[in-house]
């Protein structure tokens, strides 16, 4: 992997702060618009470090990789997406992808930032590495710091 570090990111509670009882508002390109100050955190972040960037949202089922470099590019995010974490079939959640995606790939380095409260049962080896983020605030100025913060441990 080199010196790249895997960010392994969500959309939905990420990037996407819409609550579940409302509709997503829709971008010009027809895909929900995502948060602008967590699209401008994430781009601080991105700009500190090279990362190699992972795609663990459910929505990353419904459309290829390409389609959503094109979304990040209309929002402004600068950085592409290198993958999608691999549809396990024998993964019952969030936490074993992520478990069993790392396990194979065996990255140096990595952050994951996903709301998903299934990551919060984490080994610690792993769930160290892990902005969690909520649902309707998405990754914020708070959680953008803890990201610094944790990159500044290794």
């Amino acid at each position: 992997m080199g010196k790249t570090k895997l960010l392994i990111l969500d959309l939905d509670g990420v990037l996407i702060t819409n609550p579940p009882w409302k509709a997503d508002r829709i971008h010009a390109d027809g895909y929900s618009e995502f948060n602008h100050s967590c699209v401008e955190n994430l781009n601080r972040l991105l700009s500190l470090t090279e990362f190699e960037i992972w795609l663990s949202s459910t929505r990353r089922t419904k459309m290829t990789l390409a389609e959503f470099n094109l979304i990040f590019k209309n929002r402004g995010i600068q950085t592409r997406i290198s993958g999608f974490l691999p549809e396990y079939p024998d993964c019952k959640n969030r936490k074993e992808e992520i478990v069993r995606f790392i396990s194979e790939v065996k990255p140096n380095e990595f952050l994951i930032i996903d709301d998903d409260k299934s990551l919060n049962g984490l080994e610690d080896r792993i769930k160290n590495r892990l902005v969690s983020t909520e649902l309707t605030k998405g990754f914020n100025s708070e959680k953008l710091e803890e990201a610094i913060k944790l990159l500044e441990i290794r």
